[in-house]
Formats: structure tokens, sequence, C-alpha cells
């Protein structure tokens, strides 16, 4: 929810966040082994986290739902031990940990309202029947305007008069409500969008630098839609460069239908690579060569710069960088992380010649985060352009109906 800024309505959700929080040191630390507290805190200060708050508040509450280890020497933390389990058992972590915060009845009711509205759009009275069902009238309204606010539910008067409550994310999830979308829309967009999404699908983590098919406000407008996801990468010398991939990232939408790299690193692996291969100062020809190289060796590297200008994946949890023969290397901490992002690599078609080490990235910035930017300077502008909006949702609405209650 960072990506949102600070609000009355964000901080009225604060459990939630915290709840986030501790779900995003989860997924960060998972396959770490033993980790110093220093390394600790520069992962949760990526994660906007800060070391109060984590020393405080998070790294109890793993240590609670034995999720980690904490060893101390004479009061001090000396040590994280990593107890996270396989991350096919993240639902149930992440259930623990709602468990385990006391949420207030209008946090339970948006969770509930949000849950709902993810599902298929819903009428208004039957968002506030379902935040009753966990809270009561005032919580539940409360929760739809927290939800309205922060740009996850959005409101549109069906055609039957009834205001309808709806995620303007949902049909990402879904290739058919993909197609809903582009078949509501004008000719044009049709079009545009279409030819990106053919672009796009062919190759995971495609520079946008590289898109022939269309100009930057059909790739923004695909971003805020959830259409198409960009990661961006920034280096230590302030170059961003952006890389799209389509939310299945160019396989079979119904292979997993849902919880695509849920945790987004996967996607960051390959905008890593994909950023050395093309970018770098010193390049890396063979991006599926030196993940192979570190899958089936648990290290790879032998650089300096590895040491200084390379936190972006380390602070994501998937590499820890150490000491080399000569300078820094990575080892991998999340081997299926980089197994999977090979296997893309490869379908891809990656280079498989010699070449040099990574080096320069800085930080990354998630798909999420550039979603939610784009989708708020959207729900600015929807007012000017009601007549888009009816037709996205029109079509929206019976595309999900339709699967809903068997009609496909």
């Amino acid at each position: 929810m960072a990506a949102y800024g600070m609000s009355p309505e964000k901080a009225a959700l604060g459990n939630i966040e915290f709840s986030g929080h501790v779900l995003e040191m989860v997924v960060r630390l998972r396959g770490s082994g033993s980790s110093s507290l220093d390394r600790v805190c520069a992962i949760a200060l990526d994660a906007n986290i800060s070391k109060r708050a984590l020393v405080k508040e998070i790294l109890p509450t793993l240590e609670a739902l034995s999720l980690v280890e904490i060893i101390k020497k004479d009061g001090e933390i000396i040590a994280i031990n990593d107890r996270i389990p396989p991350f096919s058992a993240l639902p149930d972590i992440a259930q623990s940990i709602m468990s385990a915060v006391a949420l207030d009845p209008e946090e339970r009711a948006v969770l509930k309202v949000f849950q709902e509205t993810t599902l298929m759009p819903i009428t208004m009275q039957q968002a506030v029947e379902y935040g009753v069902s966990v809270a009561n009238e005032e919580a539940a309204n409360h929760a739809i305007s927290y939800l309205k606010a922060l740009h996850l539910c959005t409101s549109q008067q069906s055609d039957e008069g009834a205001v309808v409550l709806y995620n303007p994310n949902v049909w990402s999830s879904d290739v058919d409500y993909t197609y809903a979308a582009l078949q509501a829309e004008d000719g044009r967009a049709r079009t545009a969008l279409t030819a990106l999404l053919e672009e796009v699908s062919t190759t995971a983590g495609l520079p946008q630098d590289e898109v022939t098919s269309v100009d930057s406000k059909w790739i923004n407008f695909a971003v805020a839609h959830g259409l198409v996801h960009r990661s961006v990468v920034q280096t230590s010398t302030g170059e961003q460069r952006a890389f799209l991939f389509t939310p299945h990232m160019g396989r079979n939408a119904f292979d997993k239908p849902l919880g695509v790299d849920p945790s987004g690193h996967v996607r960051q692996l390959i905008g890593s690579m994909v950023f050395a291969h093309k970018y770098a100062t010193n390049q890396l020809w063979s991006p599926t060569r030196f993940l192979n190289r570190l899958i089936e060796d648990g290290e790879a590297g032998d650089a300096s710069n590895i040491g200084t200008d390379y936190p972006m994946l380390e602070t994501a949890g998937i590499v820890r960088v150490e000491p080399g023969s000569r300078f820094f290397k990575f080892v991998l901490l999340q081997g299926d992380v980089a197994q999977e992002a090979l296997s893309y690599l490869e379908d891809s078609g990656g280079s498989s010649s010699q070449g040099a080490l990574l080096r320069d990235q800085r930080r990354y910035f998630s798909p999420e985060k550039e979603r939610a930017v784009h989708s708020i300077q959207l729900a600015k502008t929807a007012a000017t352009e009601p007549s888009e909006t009816a037709k996205l949702m029109a079509a929206l609405r019976q595309e999900i109906g339709n699967r809903r209650y068997g009609k496909r």
C-alpha cells in the first residue's frame, strides 16, 4: 500500500498495512538461512520498513509465528535464522499473520468487500451486506469509502440504474477479462492494445525502449489496467530502464490462472538479467549461462562491483553477496525463483554466448507500484471519459457474470 502514499484512509488501515509488512519480510527472508541484523535491516529499509518497526514489532511477530529464530547475545540480536516454509505455504502464512493481528471492524469489512469485488462487480447494497457479515453497517460504509479513496474499488452506475462497485484491476488476472476489455474499447484502442499484448507476450521482460507496436500512452494505459506489468530498474548513476511482462508472462493463461509470480521476484530477476545483457556498462553476454551456473553451483560471479553496486536482488532476498576468491560473488538463496526465471529466458531465446558480470543496478520498482501510480492517474481523469469506462465495465460485468454462472 506504500505506493498510494499516506492519507487518513491509509492510516485507518494500519493493522492491514502491518500485516502486509510482515508478509513482505516473509517473502524476502525465505531461503536466507542465517542473517545478521544489519542485513535484515537493509532488506526492511528497501521495503520501506523502519529499523524500529522491524525490531520492535515485525521480528517478534515472525518469531511468535515460528517463521524465524532470533539469536541474541547480552540482549542484542546477533542473528535471524529463517524458518519459513516453501512458497506454496504462503496463503496459510498470510492467514496466520492476519489471525495474530487484531483487526478493527472497518479493516475486517475492508478485506471482505475487497475480496468480493475482486471476484466480480457487485452492487453497492451487496457490498454493504458483505461488510455487515463481518462487522456492522457503519464499518461497512467506512470500508467502502476507504477502498474508493485508495483506488482499490471504483463505483459505476449500471444501465439498470444500480450503483456497481468493482475492483478496477480484477480482470487483469484472467485472459478472458482482458479480452472483454479490449472488445469493449473503440477500434483504435483495441488495435493498439492487441498489438502491444502480442509484442510483449513474445518476450518476458521486453525492454520498453524496444516496443515498436504502440506509443507510450498505450503502454501507460495497459499498465494502469493490468493488461501489461512493468518493472523498472534504476542504476547507481540514476539511469532507469523499464521492462514489460504480460500478466501470465507470455505463457498459457490457464496453466496458472491465478498467482503467477505472486512475489514479483521472478520478474525482478528477469528484468535484472535483461538489463545486464542489454544496458550495463560491462554487459552480461549470456543471462541463461549465468543463471545456469548460479543454479548448478549455488554461486556465481567474482567482481568488485558486486559488493557495492548490486544491492537490488540482495534486498529482495533472492541472493546474498559474499566475498569471492578475489572480490565478491552472488550466493543463491531462492533457487525456485532462479529456475523459473531461467525457464522464461530460455523460452525467449536468451543469449548463450560467454559474457561478463553484472553491475550498476541499484534499485527495482515493482510492477505493483508502477501499476498503482498509473491507476491513480487514470482514476483522476476517468470522469472526463465516462463513456469509455461504461463500455469497459459493461463488457466486464457480462464476461464475469457468464463465467460465474457457467454460461461460457
